[in-house]
């Protein structure tokens, strides 16, 4: 499984020799190598397998702490993205990086408009150029449309001439058809093509394997941090590259970390907590039915585009522009807002924690409260007393780390943070807990604390949804997972009796 160096870069666009980054003491890439000509080169691999990190490094933004990068024979580093922008690499990530209020002009040429003598914008100029980068990949639309009113996969082809504008002689797609309908996904895939007809070499990054089959050259498997193969795609069909992937001997890694849960038994169920029916969103889900059993922790997974966090949000009431039933201890629930469902017994961990958990201004403490300030307030004045023995007390079961509630939570560590977020639903009387990607970004000490306070809450009663993408650590904590594969439910493991490769398997296929 250990790669070979690779001891020439002739007749290669790009060559990464013998690559390797750690973080701490964990390796993201091992001894890697990677060579690229006028071709689509897939690369594909599990969550965290090294992907993203390869490919930052061929950007510029991540420096490798060992190996070597070669392009057109020449060796070159680069300390930005803009210096590999400026050697003739280009990348379109998977979230679009545009301005949604502006038009496409104005977003393919920002801070490159053409001026006239009064140093003044031309914009009749101005929307010549645009339309030629436009023409360059046949996008008949008008630049002076505004880009928010565009459909995504419009939108998507935008961030590709926009890429091209700079003539790059490679183009790295990110994950680019995870929000697209199968009709869009045509369109973007007819551009690939064209792309790499103009003898530009593309880097394709995706879980959807019937993509992968139908536009690759080659494909490079990525597993653990170490590259397991590269190899032409006449040679591989999809349950190769599947075995490549999970690996037919791994066994989970979160065994060492996890210690074993009481799983809830098929035949003690109860009458459900939550039915859902029919559940479609456009885009992104389409039919999903499930049922959510008193003391259960239920897990959704799936890949990146599947449509697993859009289940949280409708549940929360932020995603409310979705259409089914969803029957609430035996009653019609209509979550109108995230107020509505916290008052309805909801209460829910978002997947950006920065953004959307902690109020990074307040105190540790504070953030663990807020949502039960109606519970230890009289007359809009808090019950100080009342408060702190909340907080003591969550903080004692959750093993805050330092054990200091005044102080502001964006000085804790991310798993700490994460605590805090969690800790808040504790202090609740909640009737259902969502969790949407709780261990992204936290250590290993981290996620076993946060899991098994999980479990503890289903043991208490508490129904929980766990909704992840890391396969292997959603098999340990689920008494069921189910599986989603671009918005449809693609099948449900029993993780007693089924491997977590089984539910990646039908994620991706």
């Amino acid at each position: 499984m250990n790669d070979e160096s690779i001891n020439t870069s002739k007749g290669k666009t790009v060559l990464l020799n013998n690559i390797s980054k750690h973080f701490g003491g964990i390796y993201a890439l091992k001894g890697v190598n990677f060579d690229l000509t006028n071709e689509i080169h897939s690369i594909v691999g599990h969550n965290g397998a090294g992907k993203s990190t390869l490919v930052k490094i061929l950007m510029g933004a991540e420096q490798p702490d060992e190996g070597t990068i070669f392009k057109n024979g020449k060796e070159v580093s680069f300390s930005s993205p803009r210096e590999a922008q400026e050697s003739g690499i280009a990348m379109v990530w998977q979230e679009l990086a545009n301005f949604p209020n502006l038009t496409i002009t104005e977003n393919l040429l920002m801070h490159r408009f053409k001026y006239d003598k009064f140093n003044k914008i031309d914009w009749k100029a101005s929307h010549e150029t645009a339309e030629t980068y436009l023409k360059r990949i046949n996008i008949n639309i008008s630049p002076t449309m505004i880009m928010g009113k565009l459909t995504l996969a419009q939108q998507q082809l935008i961030e590709f001439a926009k890429a091209l504008s700079y003539n790059p002689k490679i183009l790295i797609l990110d994950e680019p058809t995870s929000a697209l309908s199968v009709t869009e996904q045509q369109i973007v895939y007819e551009k690939v093509n064209m792309i790499k007809s103009q003898n530009v070499s593309v880097v394709f990054i995706s879980h959807k394997l019937d993509e992968i089959l139908s536009l690759s050259d080659r494909i490079t498997v990525l597993r653990d941090g170490r590259k397991i193969f590269t190899k032409n795609i006449r040679e591989l069909d999809k349950q190769q590259i599947i075995d490549a992937i999970v690996g037919t001997d791994k066994k989970s890694n979160t065994n060492n970390i996890l210690k074993p849960f009481q799983k809830i038994s098929l035949k003690t169920r109860k009458e459900p907590v939550l039915k859902i029916k029919n559940l479609n969103l456009k885009r992104r889900l389409n039919d999903v039915s499930f049922n959510l059993y008193p003391g259960e922790v239920l897990g959704f997974s799936g890949v990146s585009g599947s449509g697993i966090s859009d289940i949280g949000k409708i549940l929360y009431g932020i995603e409310q522009e979705y259409s089914g039933t969803v029957i609430f201890n035996g009653n019609e629930y209509l979550p109108a807002s995230p107020g509505r469902a916290v008052e309805a017994g909801f209460g829910y961990v978002p997947k950006n924690r920065k953004d959307e958990g902690i109020i990074p201004q307040m105190t540790v403490g504070d953030n663990i409260v807020l949502s039960a300030l109606r519970n230890i307030s009289i007359c809009g004045f808090v019950n100080r007393k009342r408060r702190n023995e909340i907080i003591n007390g969550v903080m004692d079961m959750i093993d805050l780390i330092p054990r200091e509630p005044e102080l502001r939570i964006d000085k804790l560590s991310g798993g700490n943070q994460q605590k805090g977020v969690i800790a808040r639903w504790i202090s609740k009387d909640s009737r259902v807990l969502i969790f949407d990607e709780p261990t992204r970004g936290v250590d290993v000490g981290a996620i076993a604390k946060i899991y098994s306070l999980i479990r503890q809450m289903a043991e208490k009663g508490l129904s929980v949804i766990v909704i992840s993408s890391e396969f292997e650590e959603i098999h340990d904590i689920a008494d069921r997972i189910v599986v989603l594969n671009r918005g449809r439910v693609a099948g449900e493991i029993d993780p007693c009796k089924q491997r977590w490769e089984d539910a990646f398997a039908l994620a991706i296929k």
